[in-house]
């Protein structure tokens, strides 16, 4: 009897032993985290040594397409005369002259629908008066543009961040009216659809005048604001 009894307590003893040694294992992790969140535990990557992003500069358009406002518009400069125009861009396409004064298109080769047209006037203080020179150019394709990247194809609201423009005149187009937004002081001028205020057309003319002086020619129907 004192046998069994005593294997008893010895069986007693290892069982007591055993769940405390399972109980300190179970203490030692954390507090309401299960096993295999423990395990995938990461602490927040250092970005701080992560090398800095190369930033995107705007890209310069070509000189051959550069508009700049009161002086020229790609290879036709103001002031330039009717000959030296025709080196630069060869023979106009189309174009009409009276009274000293003249207005020449030359068409786009790949699509005909742009137009590059110049406005001449004889000089009277800038020349011989014999001499036709540039008062004017007008483009409408979006291949010319500003140093700012403006031109055919800006909304309004591109276009007044970087030029003050304030509506002139207006013309009609069928039955589509487009508005002629000037900044006098820098030369140069947006013509904008009703619909969608996209600019369709820009031109260059002297800086500090009235566009809407010489402007007439290139669309006689227009009205003044």
């Amino acid at each position: 009897m004192i046998g069994s009894y005593s294997m008893r307590y010895l069986l007693y003893i290892l069982l007591i032993v055993l769940l405390q040694s399972c109980s300190d294992k179970d203490s030692k992790r954390p507090e309401n985290q299960l096993p295999e969140q423990a395990a995938t535990n990461t602490s927040t990557p250092d970005t701080t040594s992560l090398p800095p992003q190369p930033i995107v500069e705007k890209a310069t358009p070509d000189s051959t397409f550069l508009i700049i406002p009161g002086l020229r518009i790609g290879q036709v400069r103001l002031n330039q005369t009717a000959e030296q125009v025709s080196n630069k861009l060869g023979k106009p396409d189309s174009g009409d002259a009276a009274m000293g004064k003249a207005l020449s298109y030359w068409f786009s080769k790949s699509k005909r629908s742009h137009v590059v047209a110049v406005y001449f006037s004889h000089s009277y203080t800038d020349g011989p008066e014999d001499y036709l020179l540039v008062r004017q150019v007008r483009v409408n394709s979006p291949a010319f543009r500003t140093p700012e990247n403006i031109g055919a194809g800006n909304n309004i609201a591109t276009i007044r961040r970087h030029y003050t423009i304030a509506p002139i005149a207006y013309y009609q187009v069928g039955r589509q009216r487009i508005y002629i937004f000037d900044d006098d002081a820098k030369g140069i001028a947006f013509e904008m659809a009703v619909p969608d205020s996209s600019c369709i057309a820009v031109t260059v003319h002297k800086a500090g005048e009235d566009v809407t002086n010489s402007y007439l020619p290139m669309h006689p129907d227009m009205t003044r604001l």
